[in-house]
Order: C-alpha cells, then structure tokens, then sequence
C-alpha cells in the first residue's frame, strides 16, 4: 500500500479559519486605491466644483424666485399639479385650468426680436392677478411654466448646467422678481457661450430673453404696482369679478371667467 501524505491545514497557531493566501496587494494598488481616512482631501468633482462656481448666482435665484405671500405659494403650488412634471407644458392649456380654478389667468403672445430675422421666435405665457405681497391691492404675476427648458442649451458648461439644475421647471413671480431673475441667468448663459469660445446667439441674449415676457427695454425700478393694479383691477372688472383683492380665489358671479384672448 502507498504511504498517504497527510498535510497539516495552513492556519496561524491558535487560529482555526485558515489562512488568506491571497496576494498581498502592491503598492500601486494602494495608490489606485487611497485610503479615505479622517482628515484626507478629497478631490471635488467636475460637478462639485462648478456648482461651488455658481452657488452665488444660485443662491441669489433661490431668494428671488421665492413666494412672498400666501396668494403666490398656492398659485405656484396649483401650476405645479396642473403641469405634473412634463417637460413641456402647453401654456394654453395650463390658463385654461386656472381659469377652471377661478385665477384671472390670461394667455399673452410675444416674439424675441432677433437682428435680421423680421418674425423673431414667439413664446407664450401667463399672467395672473394676485393680491401683492401686503394685500394692500393687485399686482400682476408671471406664470411662466417652462422657465427651465426655455433657458436651456444644447451644450452647456458644467457651471451653467449646475445652475440648471437649481431652477424649478416652472416659475410664478412679479415682473420685478422675474426681470432681475433672467438678468442672472442671462449673465451665467452667456459666460457658458464665451468659456467655450462661441458667439452668443441673438436669441440667447438679455434683452431677447426679457422680451420672452414683455420685459424688455425696462428697467427693475421702473415697474409700477399702482399700475399692475389699476390693470388687474380693470379686467376683473371686465369679466365680472369681485373687486376686494381677499376674493381673488373665487369662481367669478358663479361660472369660470371667458378666456380673455392672446396680446
């Protein structure tokens, strides 16, 4: 009979699970890998590092684009089920469901005039009558639900598109808030056009963008709420409405009001 060669199990003395035989790891598989102990400096990301760039711009949208009153959060909180998250909403058929709601949302028509192009690129929006932030009188708020994807551009910078990714798909705002709104954004898309060393298009530029909601040519001080009033308070009194600005969110004499046509 062959004698059988019997094989001590590799195990440490005291221990009882064997030993690793793995490779011990090289030194440039430590280097691959770091250790990320307490106190090692990470390297941000690309991403990291470009929302750090533009977190004073973004911080400053943040404020701007905040709701004042009470009057503007629920009409904000309204445009937000009514588009549901789509990408793209229909302005149309968004003033038609505040209408149905009872708001004085009223469809206007623009076009960005644009250096050798005569019709220029139309946009819709929305406009709505609200109770100013003192409810003191009427003002009038900008409805704008495709504020996100109206600003945006094929190829933005990692900075720009950090800065997009902080604005809300759709807005409800002042003319004042919504003017110095787009003037920073203005300012971010147009620094993500140079730092890729292309030419600003017509359409991207500050006062094409404010002419997107009739806001062009006009400075922040000179918008007037004595005069938004006046005109909120003129076409409600057109359609029937009540005219106390703490009865802004009822139906009308009992029925929607009638769609008011575009500007």
């Amino acid at each position: 009979m062959r004698p059988v060669c019997r094989v001590a199990p590799l195990t440490e003395p005291g221990l009882a699970e064997p030993m690793d035989l793995s490779a011990p790891s090289s030194p440039s598989e430590d280097l691959v890998f770091p250790f990320d102990g307490e106190g090692s400096q990470r390297t941000p990301l690309p991403y990291e590092q470009s929302a750090a760039a533009a977190f004073e711009s973004i911080r400053q949208l943040e404020a701007i684009l905040q709701p004042t009153s009470d009057a503007q959060m629920m009409l904000a909180r309204h445009v937000e089920l009514a588009c549901g998250g789509a990408h793209r909403v229909e302005p149309g058929m968004l003033a038609a469901v505040l209408q149905r709601l009872g708001y004085s949302a009223k469809l206007h028509d623009s076009a960005c005039p644009l250096y050798k192009f005569k019709a220029g690129v139309r946009h819709q929006y929305i406009s709505v009558c609200l109770p100013d932030a003192g409810c003191t009188g009427l003002a009038t708020y900008i409805v704008e639900p495709n504020f996100k994807d109206t600003l945006s551009v094929a190829h933005p910078t990692p900075r720009y598109a950090a800065l997009l990714d902080s604005l809300p798909p759709a807005v409800v705002a002042s003319k004042p808030c919504l003017h110095r709104a787009v003037g920073i954004v203005s300012r971010e898309m147009a620094r993500s056009f140079a730092d890729q060393g292309s030419d600003l298009p017509p359409w991207r530029t500050h006062q094409a963008l404010l002419s997107k909601w009739h806001l062009g040519g006009v400075n922040v001080g000179a918008f007037s709420s004595t005069a938004d009033g006046a005109g909120c308070s003129a076409w409600h009194a057109a359609q029937g409405f009540p005219m106390a600005a703490g009865q802004m969110y009822g139906g009308g004499k009992g029925g929607l009001p009638g769609h008011p046509g575009a500007d």
